[in-house]
Protein backbone atom coordinates (compact mmCIF):
# COMPACT_ATOMS: atom_id res chain seq x y z
CA UNK A 1 0.00 0.00 0.00
CA UNK A 2 1.13 3.76 -0.91
CA UNK A 3 0.70 6.26 0.96
CA UNK A 4 0.72 9.94 0.27
CA UNK A 5 0.41 12.85 1.73
CA UNK A 6 -2.33 15.91 0.13
CA UNK A 7 -2.20 19.44 1.66
CA UNK A 8 -5.23 21.48 1.09
CA UNK A 9 -5.48 24.83 1.94
CA UNK A 10 -9.41 25.95 3.34
CA UNK A 11 -9.91 30.20 3.99
CA UNK A 12 -10.37 30.81 7.99
CA UNK A 13 -13.27 32.72 7.50
CA UNK A 14 -15.48 29.46 6.71
CA UNK A 15 -13.35 26.91 8.80
CA UNK A 16 -12.68 28.77 11.81
CA UNK A 17 -15.72 30.84 12.58
CA UNK A 18 -18.10 28.07 12.69
CA UNK A 19 -19.86 27.58 15.74
CA UNK A 20 -19.53 24.23 16.05
CA UNK A 21 -16.52 21.77 15.52
CA UNK A 22 -16.81 19.39 12.27
CA UNK A 23 -17.95 15.91 13.51
CA UNK A 24 -18.66 13.65 10.96
CA UNK A 25 -17.31 10.44 10.03
CA UNK A 26 -15.18 8.27 11.87
CA UNK A 27 -15.07 11.04 14.82
CA UNK A 28 -18.99 10.95 14.56
CA UNK A 29 -19.23 10.14 18.44
CA UNK A 30 -16.82 13.02 19.36
CA UNK A 31 -18.45 15.06 22.36
CA UNK A 32 -17.59 18.82 21.81
CA UNK A 33 -18.53 20.24 25.61
CA UNK A 34 -20.43 23.16 25.51
CA UNK A 35 -17.59 24.68 28.47
CA UNK A 36 -14.22 23.92 28.46
CA UNK A 37 -13.04 21.89 31.77
CA UNK A 38 -10.20 22.70 33.11
CA UNK A 39 -7.37 20.10 32.68
CA UNK A 40 -6.34 18.87 35.93
CA UNK A 41 -2.67 19.58 36.55
CA UNK A 42 -1.89 16.03 37.64
CA UNK A 43 2.12 14.89 37.38
CA UNK A 44 2.90 11.57 35.33
CA UNK A 45 5.95 9.70 34.67
CA UNK A 46 7.86 10.03 31.75
CA UNK A 47 10.07 7.04 30.32
CA UNK A 48 13.07 9.40 31.12
CA UNK A 49 12.46 9.00 34.60
CA UNK A 50 10.53 12.63 34.89
CA UNK A 51 7.08 14.12 35.51
CA UNK A 52 5.01 16.12 33.65
CA UNK A 53 1.30 17.39 33.45
CA UNK A 54 -0.39 19.45 30.93
CA UNK A 55 1.11 22.43 32.18
CA UNK A 56 3.79 21.65 30.52
CA UNK A 57 1.96 22.34 27.23
CA UNK A 58 0.32 25.44 27.63
CA UNK A 59 0.20 27.32 24.92
CA UNK A 60 -0.33 24.13 22.46
CA UNK A 61 -3.63 22.27 21.40
CA UNK A 62 -2.89 18.34 22.63
CA UNK A 63 -4.91 15.98 21.70
CA UNK A 64 -4.82 13.13 24.51
CA UNK A 65 -4.76 9.42 24.43
CA UNK A 66 -5.83 6.85 27.33
CA UNK A 67 -4.39 3.64 26.50
CA UNK A 68 -3.42 0.34 27.56
CA UNK A 69 -1.32 -2.43 25.84
CA UNK A 70 -4.26 -4.98 27.13
CA UNK A 71 -6.84 -2.97 25.19
CA UNK A 72 -8.37 -4.21 22.13
CA UNK A 73 -9.50 -1.31 20.44
CA UNK A 74 -6.66 0.97 21.97
CA UNK A 75 -4.02 -1.76 19.62
CA UNK A 76 -6.09 -1.20 16.40
CA UNK A 77 -6.29 2.53 16.47
CA UNK A 78 -2.84 2.95 17.80
CA UNK A 79 -1.01 2.95 14.28
CA UNK A 80 -3.83 5.92 13.43
CA UNK A 81 -3.02 8.11 15.94
CA UNK A 82 0.74 7.60 14.88
CA UNK A 83 0.08 8.70 11.19
CA UNK A 84 -2.06 11.43 12.96
CA UNK A 85 1.07 12.43 14.82
CA UNK A 86 3.32 12.75 11.59
CA UNK A 87 0.87 14.40 10.40
CA UNK A 88 0.45 17.43 12.58
CA UNK A 89 4.20 16.58 13.50
CA UNK A 90 5.95 20.27 12.43
CA UNK A 91 3.14 22.21 13.73
CA UNK A 92 4.44 24.38 16.63
CA UNK A 93 0.88 25.13 18.65
CA UNK A 94 0.24 21.29 18.49
CA UNK A 95 0.94 18.27 20.84
CA UNK A 96 -0.18 14.60 20.84
CA UNK A 97 0.31 13.02 23.93
CA UNK A 98 -0.61 9.27 25.16
CA UNK A 99 -1.01 8.30 28.66
CA UNK A 100 -0.74 4.31 29.36
CA UNK A 101 -2.40 2.84 32.03
CA UNK A 102 -0.36 -0.21 32.07
CA UNK A 103 0.57 -1.59 35.58
CA UNK A 104 3.50 -3.27 34.27
CA UNK A 105 4.96 -0.32 33.57
CA UNK A 106 7.29 0.93 30.58
CA UNK A 107 8.51 -2.69 30.48
CA UNK A 108 5.20 -3.41 29.04
CA UNK A 109 4.57 -0.74 26.64
CA UNK A 110 8.05 -0.47 25.41
CA UNK A 111 7.79 -4.16 24.35
CA UNK A 112 4.66 -3.44 22.85
CA UNK A 113 5.91 -0.34 20.76
CA UNK A 114 8.27 -2.32 19.43
CA UNK A 115 6.23 -4.67 18.36
CA UNK A 116 4.08 -2.52 16.38
CA UNK A 117 6.81 -0.39 15.21
CA UNK A 118 5.60 2.50 17.01
CA UNK A 119 7.14 5.36 18.16
CA UNK A 120 5.74 8.23 20.27
CA UNK A 121 8.16 10.67 22.21
CA UNK A 122 5.25 12.08 24.69
CA UNK A 123 4.65 8.97 26.63
CA UNK A 124 3.57 9.22 30.09
CA UNK A 125 2.10 6.05 32.77
CA UNK A 126 -0.85 6.36 34.89
CA UNK A 127 -0.47 3.47 36.40
CA UNK A 128 -2.32 4.56 39.27
CA UNK A 129 -4.74 5.98 37.47
CA UNK A 130 -4.58 9.37 39.10
CA UNK A 131 -5.29 11.22 36.09
CA UNK A 132 -7.84 9.20 34.55
CA UNK A 133 -10.06 9.17 37.73
CA UNK A 134 -9.73 12.70 37.86
CA UNK A 135 -10.74 13.21 33.55
CA UNK A 136 -13.36 10.82 34.91
CA UNK A 137 -12.08 7.86 31.71
CA UNK A 138 -14.18 5.08 32.66
CA UNK A 139 -13.29 3.30 29.73
CA UNK A 140 -10.69 2.79 26.70
CA UNK A 141 -9.62 4.31 24.39
CA UNK A 142 -10.12 7.59 25.04
CA UNK A 143 -8.95 10.79 23.21
CA UNK A 144 -9.79 14.17 24.63
CA UNK A 145 -8.56 17.66 23.01
CA UNK A 146 -6.95 20.24 25.55
CA UNK A 147 -7.04 23.76 24.21
CA UNK A 148 -4.21 26.20 24.61
CA UNK A 149 -5.63 27.85 28.03
CA UNK A 150 -5.40 23.92 29.39
CA UNK A 151 -9.12 22.99 29.24
CA UNK A 152 -10.49 20.15 27.58
CA UNK A 153 -12.82 21.11 25.18
CA UNK A 154 -14.41 17.72 24.33
CA UNK A 155 -13.19 14.17 23.66
CA UNK A 156 -14.00 10.34 21.61
CA UNK A 157 -14.87 7.75 23.85
CA UNK A 158 -13.91 4.49 21.61
CA UNK A 159 -11.91 3.64 18.58
CA UNK A 160 -12.01 5.76 15.91
CA UNK A 161 -9.44 6.26 12.94
CA UNK A 162 -7.41 9.42 13.60
CA UNK A 163 -5.71 9.62 10.31
CA UNK A 164 -9.12 9.98 8.32
CA UNK A 165 -9.61 13.41 6.97
CA UNK A 166 -12.67 13.82 9.14
CA UNK A 167 -10.34 13.22 11.88
CA UNK A 168 -8.08 15.80 10.40
CA UNK A 169 -10.42 18.31 10.36
CA UNK A 170 -11.56 18.06 13.47
CA UNK A 171 -8.07 18.40 15.05
CA UNK A 172 -7.28 21.79 12.54
CA UNK A 173 -10.84 23.26 13.60
CA UNK A 174 -9.00 23.40 17.16
CA UNK A 175 -6.03 24.33 15.95
CA UNK A 176 -7.84 27.52 13.98
CA UNK A 177 -10.06 28.73 16.96
CA UNK A 178 -10.15 29.38 20.56
CA UNK A 179 -11.88 27.39 22.93
CA UNK A 180 -15.27 30.17 21.71
CA UNK A 181 -14.47 29.32 17.68
CA UNK A 182 -13.08 32.64 17.32
CA UNK A 183 -10.56 32.92 14.36
CA UNK A 184 -7.23 32.80 16.24
CA UNK A 185 -5.80 35.38 13.67
CA UNK A 186 -4.22 33.53 10.46
CA UNK A 187 -5.96 34.00 7.23
CA UNK A 188 -4.91 30.57 5.38
CA UNK A 189 -4.09 27.33 7.11
CA UNK A 190 -3.06 23.90 6.04
CA UNK A 191 -5.46 21.23 6.38
CA UNK A 192 -3.54 17.70 5.90
CA UNK A 193 -5.44 14.44 4.57
CA UNK A 194 -3.91 11.47 3.76
CA UNK A 195 -4.90 10.11 0.27
CA UNK A 196 -5.11 5.96 0.39
CA UNK A 197 -3.85 4.47 -2.81
CA UNK A 198 -3.71 0.67 -2.94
Amino acid sequence: MLVTAAVVFLPLATAARAAEPPITGSVQNFIAFSEPIAAPLIPLDTKSGGEQTFEDYRGKVVVVNFWATWCGPCVREMPTLARMQEIFADVDDFAFVIVSQDRGGWKDIDRFMRRLKLVFPNSLLDDKLTLSRAMHVRSLPVVAIIDRQGNEVGRLVGGAEWDSPEAIELIQFYLDTDAGGVDSGSSLRPIYCEAMKR
